[in-house]
């Protein structure tokens, strides 16, 4: 192959925020062509980020450099231009470096690193000597390096990385105030169905290492088990007292059949709402398929009829993909899920077959409690942080109470942004309220979660983050510091929205507080989860401490 001069015009990711330098060489053919770092599909540097900062693989050039900043990575390469074999490190000649002293002149680097044994020769020939910092070589990701496997790669730049970036700080916002940043990330370029997206794919993430958890502990036999102990224990007859029989309406009747190939697989169901909130159990459902998972989606209405956005547009695309009329066969349902983006990458996933979505639209109560036995994971995505109110509505006061019996016989509960039923701004649970083992919210943690108590009903937390927040609200608090001067008081980013809704009326000398239902951080959406009003007129109703242990 003959050489060819290749100059580096990709830019260096990197701001004020950033602790740590990665250099390659210089870009590969395919990242090159791609317009971003370690481009070629076999390439494994992203998959090892993502897997010691434990979250989903970023796919996009957009999703790479945000997971980048917000962990305070700069990426750049060690060479300018050089004369270059197509991509073999071993043939470059006539290496011009890069000028790295406008990073270390914006952020405080701790730590270089090199990826790859050619990259580090080459730092410390033309950039070491003059810049005076020494760097350390970490192992390629490339796929030539084929004797260093993922787990290896993994624990390298996991003891290489993590003590110097230490832990990602943790941030609590309003209900109000989440509504209002996802406004300002989607002004910022990144759209609201991109959000969900991401959201979507870190709870299919966690609910898929719940599966895999569950099975190495319980056996693939455990979800059966149950099934067969909720068939003696529930009558055949439904609530109207007619013969229980696969809904018409569902896509598949075969889902929960223990007999099954698909049984062989984890098990999952997803319990999505018509609000936003289901909106992020669709995305997770195609996901999960592909990742191999049988899914059983259960839904009080069909995609065509959700009028929340985002929402509407993912569960429309999920049902194109998904299984065709009931009498369709299982392989063929596997097929039609083959056109579902990269599934959660992880080493039990990457040869997994793609699996089929089943769709059930208003089960009866017999035929949802067997589709809930059969699961390993029950995922609840049916109302989000919009929710308020003592108690839950028809029919999804139901469907919690069906998935916290499975929970007792031993399914795991994957909840998304917050348990069904629990206040996100109060921590106050409704009658019922789900209890999770796990709860994935999104961008931040909010109030609710942080009470006490909340443990008995969100189980382990974990933030999906989503976007790269910092400068949002460092720009937040600057605005209330300059504001706090002006009117001499101290003021936190969860009265942003209070600040921001006395504006108006002062501005007018009114004495009267505007509407909550015209509050400028009301939720986006038209409507959210089936038509709960967090920002409702009703009179407030006392939120006591907790009586008793809600296990109890």
């Amino acid at each position: 192959m003959d050489a060819t001069t290749v100059t580096h015009e990709i830019q260096p990711v990197f701001d004020n925020r950033s602790r740590v330098l990665l250099l390659g060489t210089i870009p590969s053919p395919a990242s090159r062509e791609q317009g971003f770092y370690y481009g070629h599909p076999q390439n494994r540097f992203w998959r090892v980020l993502a897997a010691i900062f434990d979250e989903p693989a970023p796919r996009t050039i957009e999703e790479k450099r945000d997971m980048l900043l917000r962990h305070h990575i700069a990426l750049w390469d060690v060479l300018a231009s050089c004369e270059i074999e197509g991509a073999s490190d071993a043939s470059i000649r006539g290496a011009r470096p890069n000028d790295l002293a406008r990073i270390f002149d914006a952020a405080d680097i701790r730590a270089v690193f090199a990826t790859g044994t050619k990259a580090g020769e080459l730092y410390r020939k033309l950039i070491e000597p003059t810049l005076g910092v020494p760097c350390t070589t970490l192992p390629s990701t490339s796929p030539a390096n084929a004797k260093m496997k993922l787990a290896d790669l993994v624990g390298a730049y996991g003891k290489a990385l993590l003590p110097l970036l230490g832990e990602t700080e943790k941030h609590v916002l309003t209900v109000a105030d989440v509504v209002k940043l996802e406004k300002e990330i989607a002004k910022s370029g990144t759209s609201l169905s991109a959000l969900m997206e991401r959201a979507g794919r870190a709870l299919a993430k966690v609910a898929f290492d719940e599966a895999q958890a569950a099975a190495s502990q319980h056996g693939l036999s455990n979800a059966m088990q149950r099934q067969a102990d909720a068939i003696s224990r529930t009558p055949h007859d439904n609530q109207n007292g007619s013969t229980d029989r696969t809904s018409s309406n569902s896509h598949t009747a075969e889902a929960s059949d223990p007999s099954d190939e698909n049984q062989a697989a984890p098990h999952i169901a997803i319990l999505c709402g018509s609000g936003n909130n289901g909106g992020d159990g669709w995305v997770a459902a195609r996901e999960l398929a592909c990742a191999g998972c049988a899914v059983d989606l259960v839904t009080k209405r069909p995609a065509r009829e959700i009028s929340a956005e985002p929402a509407h547009e993912q569960a429309l695309l999920t049902e194109a993909i998904a299984s065709e009329p009931a009498n369709t066969p299982r392989a063929g349902l596997r097929q039609t899920a083959t056109s579902v983006p990269t599934a959660p990458q992880t080493t039990a996933t990457q040869h997994a077959k793609p699996r089929a979505i089943a769709i059930h639209v208003s089960p009866s109560h017999g035929e949802l409690a067997c589709l809930l036995a059969a699961a390993d994971v029950i995922v609840d995505a049916i109302l989000g942080t919009g929710f308020s109110g003592d108690s839950v509505l028809a029919p999804y006061d139901a469907w919690i109470r069906l998935a916290n019996e499975q929970r007792a016989r031993g399914a795991r509960i994957v909840a998304t942004d917050v348990p069904s039923g629990l206040s996100a701004q109060t921590g106050k649970a409704a009658e019922p309220c789900l209890k999770a083992h796990e709860t994935v919210t999104m961008i931040a943690s909010k109030p609710g979660l942080e009470t006490p108590y909340a443990f008995a009903f969100c189980g382990t937390v974990h933030v999906a983050p989503l976007a790269y927040i910092e400068p949002i609200l460092e720009s937040w608090k600057q605005r209330e510091a300059e504001c706090d001067t002006l009117a001499g008081n101290d003021g936190l980013i969860g009265s942003s929205a209070a600040a921001d809704a006395n504006a108006a009326p002062e501005a007018a000398g009114a004495g009267k507080q505007p509407s909550p239902k015209h509050d400028a951080f009301r939720r986006a959406e038209t409507e959210d989860d089936d038509g709960y009003d967090p920002y409702s007129d009703r009179p407030p109703t006392p939120e006591p401490l907790f009586q008793a242990d809600p296990w109890n």
